[in-house]
Order: C-alpha cells, then sequence, then structure tokens
C-alpha cells in the first residue's frame, strides 16, 4: 500500500523549522508538501479545521484528512519517514502532557536553537502556494477546500 501524501505547515521564518524541513524531505517515504503559516494555505486549512492560522506557536501535519498539531504532528510525521527515524513515532507512548511540554519548550526557543539557514533548492518543488484538486486528493481533503483559481500549485520561490 503506497504512503499518503503529507503536508507539513511550519514557520518559514524559523532556521530550526527551516532545518526539520529539509530533513523530512531527505528522510520521507512518501510525497511531501510544504506550506508556510503565514501563508493563504495556512489560513484556509485553519478555517476548515477551525483553528487560528496565526497561532505561529505549533508545526501543522496534515495527512489521511486530518489536522495534528504540536507532539501529534510531530510523532505522526515520524511514521511517513524512513527507518530508522521512524521510531520516533514511539514518542506517543509517552504521556502528552510531558510530549507537549517538551515540543512548547523547544518552540519558545526555536528561533535560538538553530543557526539561520536558507532554503535550499530541494525544497523549491514541495511548497504549496495554494491547494488545489490533486494535492487535496493525496492529502484525503474534501475538493471543496481547492483554490478557485489557476495558478500553478506549487511555487519555485521556496518560500
Amino acid at each position: 500500500m503506497a504512503e499518503r501524501a503529507m503536508l507539513l505547515v511550519l514557520d518559514a521564518e524559523c532556521p530550526l523549522c527551516r532545518r526539520a524541513a529539509h530533513f523530512v524531505l531527505r528522510h520521507a517515504r512518501a510525497p511531501v508538501y510544504l506550506a508556510s503559516l503565514h501563508d493563504a494555505t495556512a489560513r484556509r486549512l485553519g478555517e476548515h479545521f477551525g483553528v487560528d492560522s496565526g497561532q505561529l506557536d505549533s508545526v501543522w501535519l496534515v495527512r489521511e484528512g486530518e489536522l495534528h498539531r504540536d507532539s501529534a504532528a510531530l510523532w505522526r510525521l515520524a511514521q511517513g519517514l524512513r527507518w530508522p527515524w521512524r521510531g520516533l513515532a514511539g514518542l506517543r507512548w509517552l504521556p502528552r502532557a510531558w510530549r507537549d511540554g517538551a515540543y512548547h519548550a523547544v518552540g519558545r526557543r526555536r528561533h535560538r536553537l538553530a543557526p539561520a539557514t536558507d532554503w535550499s533548492r530541494e525544497v523549491e518543488g514541495h511548497w504549496v502556494a495554494r491547494l488545489d484538486a490533486s494535492v487535496c486528493r493525496r492529502l484525503a481533503l474534501p475538493r471543496a477546500l481547492a483554490s478557485d483559481d489557476a495558478a500553478p500549485v506549487h511555487s519555485s520561490s521556496g518560500a
């Protein structure tokens, strides 16, 4: 059975988030799309899932039609990675309060935990500028979330 695609929505201005996205792209078993919490895609998803996209303290993972946040997003993201990194999904067995506590402690310091870095060319084809029917299908999202305009889905700018 083929792995379902994942959409990782992150703070594109954060060096730690950028490094994490590069890591995920290198080790993913399935297609990975990227979007910024600052863009229209996040607002559209936030409206659909009833979440404030302006809340920049969390990474979002959209997979199999569901939105996951905080530490739940991370261990579910790990499920989509190759071994041995897939083993990090075992974090789900820790109490959620511990997982989320550690997640938020790192999140508050995320801009200081990694040196500044730019996006690599490896990321260019993975950015979702807007949702289209094809991306919605791959993420098991309702077709109604697809943007009405005919502009291209992926941006080559990288962020």
